[in-house]
């Protein structure tokens, strides 16, 4: 056993000073930029044996030139008197090269008061340890660690620098020391723990979320003594020790008792053998998203409360607007037998929501009078729906006016202006009325910006769109509160049928984005005008269904036919 007292068995390291080490790091004036060699992780040192010199006997030149660290033998002021091979490799100069150099030449930025210190120290200590950066012949460097002794070889001292490269131990130290820092500035919890989920490290994340103050705290700690569930904890450690990875949410207990929710991740910690030594916790705090999470839904249910009662509101709307519809409609002239009846009505409508801004309306003007008004307002929905009330409301009042087209939709423009026009929101809707006289077969009309109605000629196979005389056709309903409204006047022949209709039907588009009405819907009423009322119109809403590829409509689709039956007032 070595004798601790003796001076010579002790081994003294050096740590060179910080401004030295910068000096040390940072190239000489005159050299190259440090680069970097390639090193393998095993350095295969040649079979060559080493030149013959003077210094030792040959078991100690045999030693030196097949040691794993490089080696420099120089004198006491440090010049170079021998190398071994491995030196010769690091340094890229060879043996007579580095003979005629000083070692201070190759340690960057030393000086000759390093070999001063140097033989002061060895004078009390065996060894001497330093850490610097070696220059190659090259310009570049290498961090390594040399160890420094005397030796006393026949009959005279020399100083030995045992040289080895500590390049791939201080690249894994930089990678441990960022790893580190990585680990101690996450956001994330993160925990080492035995197999038994002890716990023997901490990072400054996880003693947050605890509420610890210092990782002492939590030393030696359990797991199971944070979380609210124990038997969670036995499930983590279940899977982990079977190899296996654990993720999911946990709710876990502070050091004041206070809950916490956290995203966990826990995987198998595993030593340089493979051998399982314990687990790793990553924890995320996710209190906030959680407490979110619990808001949002009760948020979704305040929600589907209202969207219940809404829904529930537009299914009455619905029934209400479609109450406003006729269901039965009046005979003419009044009184008249249905076998007698002068007119004969069908129609359609197809919302696009549950509610919809169309609708007709069929009044009794006179014993022989029936006046058709129909509408569509801007944009659809429990809106639309609302100004579809409004105006039902005001066509009730306009009974005075009902047998003059032109004056009906005056005095109602007006009186929608009067309404809407306080609510400082642009709302119009297209309309059109039209007066017949079943005892003359006489018609009055106007338009409000609605598309014409069609005019199907049966006794000579004719279509064509009701025609419109200069002034007789006018804006939509509130859009000019002052507009005037003038009557056209048409005589209606026996068999003719009419059809009224709003542009959710003429304006559905085909695959060339081609409208219905462009010659399209002509067509199918040519094709189809000998059919009854109500099969005319099925038609037109197959023929629009096929032309655009969809069963739905975009807008709101209503359409009202009306073909006139007799002329005259018999009732009999």
């Amino acid at each position: 056993m070595a004798n601790e007292d003796d001076p010579f068995q002790a081994t003294m390291r050096i740590d060179i000073p910080p401004d030295l080490l910068e000096q040390m790091s940072n190239p000489r004036q005159g050299v190259d930029p440090v680069k970097r060699h390639a090193h393998t992780t095993v350095i295969r040192i040649p079979g060559k044996k080493a030149e013959s010199t003077s210094i030792g006997g040959q078991d100690f030149q045999e030693l030196l030139q097949n040691i794993y660290d490089g080696a420099l033998i120089t004198d006491l002021n440090g010049g170079i008197v021998n190398a071994n091979l491995r030196a010769i490799q690091f340094l890229i100069y060879t043996r007579e090269e580095l003979c005629k150099l000083n070692v201070i030449n190759l340690i960057s930025g030393a000086s000759e008061g390093l070999l001063a210190t140097i033989l002061e120290t060895l004078q009390n200590d065996r060894f001497v340890l330093i850490q610097a950066c070696l220059m190659r012949k090259d310009g570049s460097y290498f961090p390594s660690e040399i160890s420094v002794n005397r030796l006393h070889l026949i009959g005279k001292d020399y100083l030995s620098f045992f040289i080895r490269d500590i390049t791939l131990r201080k690249e894994a130290e930089e990678r441990l020391r960022t790893g580190y820092n990585a680990i101690q500035n996450a956001g994330s919890g993160i925990a080492i723990a035995d197999i038994s989920a002890t716990l023997s490290y901490c990072n400054p994340a996880i003693l947050r979320l605890l509420g610890f103050d210092a990782p002492e705290e939590t030393q030696g700690e359990n797991i199971r003594r944070f979380m609210a569930e124990e038997g969670r904890a036995d499930d983590i450690v279940t899977t982990v020790l079977r190899g296996e990875p654990w993720s999911g949410e946990l709710e876990m207990k502070r050091k004041d008792d206070s809950t916490v929710f956290v995203q966990a991740s826990v995987v198998p910690n595993l030593n340089a053998d493979g051998d399982l030594v314990g687990m790793v916790f990553s924890l995320l705090d996710i209190s906030v998203l959680k407490q979110a999470q619990k808001q949002l839904e009760e948020y979704a249910g305040q929600l589907k409360e209202k969207n219940t009662q809404m829904v529930n509101d537009l299914n009455m709307a619905r029934d209400i607007q479609q109450a406003f519809l006729p269901r039965n409609y009046p005979v003419f002239p009044r009184n008249a037998s249905p076998e007698r009846n002068a007119l004969k009505f069908s129609h359609l409508y197809y919302p696009s929501g549950t509610v919809g801004g169309d609708f007709f309306d069929i009044l009794r003007v006179s014993d022989t009078q029936a006046g058709i008004f129909i509408s569509d307002v801007m944009g659809h929905g429990s809106r639309a729906a609302l100004v579809v009330a409004t105006i039902r409301g005001l066509i009730e009042q306009l009974s005075s006016v009902a047998h003059d087209p032109g004056a009906f939709l005056t005095q109602l423009n007006h009186a929608y202006g009067s309404v809407f026009g306080q609510t400082g929101d642009l709302m119009f809707a297209t309309a059109l009325y039209l007066v017949v006289d079943v005892s003359t077969g006489r018609i009055a009309y106007t338009d409000a910006g609605h598309p014409f109605p069609f005019r199907l000629r049966r006794d000579i196979g004719q279509v064509e769109e009701l025609f419109f005389g200069e002034g007789t056709k006018g804006p939509a309903i509130g859009l000019f509160e002052d507009s005037v409204y003038k009557n056209a006047e048409a005589q209606l022949s026996l068999n003719d049928l009419l059809v009224f209709y709003t542009d959710g039907l003429s304006e559905a588009k085909g695959d060339e984005k081609e409208y219905y009405e462009s010659g399209f819907m002509t067509e199918q009423m040519r094709t189809h005008i000998l059919l009854p009322p109500a099969q005319l119109l099925n038609e037109l809403v197959a023929g629009a269904r096929s032309h655009s590829g969809r069963t739905e409509f975009d807008d709101d689709v209503c359409m009202l036919g009306m073909e006139l039956l007799r002329v005259g007032l018999d009732k009999s």
